[in-house]
């Protein structure tokens, strides 16, 4: 068979030419560490490897957040541990402040201390974190969430909002708590009512917080406003007490807030506007009405159609003002509407008051310690939101009251054992977030055990279908290397060739 030269020249070309390809591709595997570059390489290996690949970038993602989320909490729980310390510290002063041997002075001072215990409570409030973000803002981070306007008063400018991140395949934590929550929207008193000693008071009276002892049957009185009034009959007389209740009816549509602040049952015209019988005598209640004047804002008032003419309310003065009616006095702030009604209700009858009297009524039970004057009172008002900031003011300004009278330790005594019950319910919002807190960090952390694995499994799997053998690839290439070796030298033997050669 003849092989013409230009056949000879192509099929060794074509021969070292594909030698030299494949000893190339095998140095860029060797150099790559790769068995896998190309998916002609592996088709099968190549959908695998991408499909674990994509798998590896969203794993790697969930760790990244995974550290975001872990810093954060971990902030957050180290802040809230602080926040409780604070909280303690203000209870074990205001449990102090309770000694009845402490001066004027010693109140000061523990005043003081408050004043620089909310200082520090309010920087922890106002915390930022790594990015220059305030934590406890929701999400308005860029807001300081705690702010004091000008009459002292702290305000909350961020919102609720709870910022998530992603740590896992359907996985989510929260990286923050809404601060208002935390430390603004507390309840007040015990969280059932507010117990308050009236302004006028004269008595050493005290009055303890108001249980509920019977939720079903508080529940159909839900709303009222309670106050205890006592009385002096006469001389040789004891003193007796009895309780109503104010409510604004249905029908009222102002922002009027109404509170019975007064009732003397030694006024000769009592009877005109006190409720004959108590409940659930029909002549239990009697109404509170407001109606128009000819001056826009004034109104004239009436308990049981007895007016207050010529007094008016004055809805455009910005305090609040008292209104006395054949000696039932009303305590009225904010704006009602001409024709809003308000219902005073009454429960109990005048009863002899002994030391330390335990009073219920509708459900709920309170004790009056100490003894109160004619026409002192008490109230129990429904427990509303409170800051935390304002429990503490609240502390202070009991504190700050001046006197030492049985009167002003009265209303100092009432103020602190109210903060104090308050204190306790910020401590249990801050220790109930805290634990959250360490749920989250406990779900991190298992997430993050979750990732890991799943990194080093996932490697491990691409691994060994992208990997080269490193000793079977040198054996390959040394083999390719002879063989182009032999070609090119087979090829230079075979060229030089030559008839004459052979021509003795």
């Amino acid at each position: 068979m003849r092989i013409s030269t230009q056949t000879f020249y192509q099929r060794s070309t074509n021969q070292i030419t594909d030698k030299q390809a494949t000893t190339s591709q095998l140095n860029v595997h060797l150099t790559e560490g790769k068995r896998v570059i190309h998916a002609a390489d592996d088709p099968v290996a190549a959908a695998s490897i991408q499909r674990l690949k994509q798998n590896i970038a969203v794993n790697s993602q969930y760790l990244l957040n995974i550290e975001v989320a872990d810093a954060a909490n971990m902030q957050e729980e180290s802040i809230l541990g602080s926040s409780v310390d604070i909280i303690q510290r203000t209870r074990d002063l205001l449990v102090s402040a309770g000694n009845g041997t402490y001066s004027s002075d010693n109140f000061k001072t523990i005043a003081q201390q408050l004043e620089q215990l909310k200082s520090e409570l309010l920087g922890l409030a106002n915390t930022k974190d790594g990015a220059s973000e305030y934590i406890f803002a929701g999400y308005e981070v860029d807001t300081k969430p705690f702010q004091v306007n000008e009459f002292g008063t702290v305000e909350f400018y961020g919102d609720t909002g709870v910022r998530d991140l992603q740590i896992g395949a359907g996985v989510t934590t929260a990286i923050n708590d809404s601060g208002f929550d935390i430390f603004m929207n507390l309840s007040s008193g015990n969280g059932s009512f507010l117990s308050t000693v009236g302004q006028t008071n004269t008595g050493s009276g005290v009055i303890e917080e108001g249980q509920v002892i019977d939720p079903a049957l508080a529940a159909n009185f839900s709303g009222e406003e309670y106050s205890v009034h006592f009385t002096e009959p006469g001389a040789g007389t004891p003193t007796q007490y009895s309780v109503y209740s104010i409510e604004k009816t249905p029908a009222a549509t102002g922002s009027a807030t109404v509170s019975l602040v007064g009732v003397d049952l030694n006024n000769l015209n009592i009877g005109n506007v006190n409720p004959s019988a108590v409940f659930p005598d029909p002549l239990s209640a009697v109404n509170i009405d407001f109606l128009a004047t000819g001056t826009p804002g004034e109104f004239e008032v009436q308990i049981n159609g007895q007016t207050s003419l010529p007094a008016i309310y004055d809805a455009n003065v910005a305090t609040s003002q008292n209104i006395t009616i054949d000696g039932m006095t009303i305590e009225v702030g904010g704006v009602p509407d001409v024709g809003d009604q308000y219902q005073v209700n009454k429960y109990i009858a005048p009863t002899q008051y002994y030391e330390n009297q335990t009073i219920e009524v509708n459900g709920l039970t309170t004790q009056v310690k100490g003894q109160p004057n004619d026409v002192d009172y008490f109230t129990l008002t429904p427990s509303s939101s409170k800051s935390i900031f304002a429990t503490i003011q609240t502390a202070i300004d009991a504190l700050t009251l001046p006197g030492d009278s049985d009167v002003e330790q009265a209303h100092r005594l009432t103020q602190l054992n109210m903060s104090q019950l308050e204190l306790q319910r910020g401590l249990n919002s801050i220790v109930n977030t805290r634990s959250r807190v360490g749920s989250r960090l406990q779900t991190i952390m298992n997430q993050n055990e979750i990732g890991q694995d799943f990194k080093l499994v996932a490697q491990s799997s691409m691994s060994k279908l992208e990997d080269l053998d490193m000793a079977q690839a040198i054996s390959d290439l040394k083999i390719q290397q002879t063989a182009l070796e032999v070609a090119q030298t087979t090829f230079v033997q075979l060229e030089r060739l030559n008839l004459f050669d052979l021509i003795r």
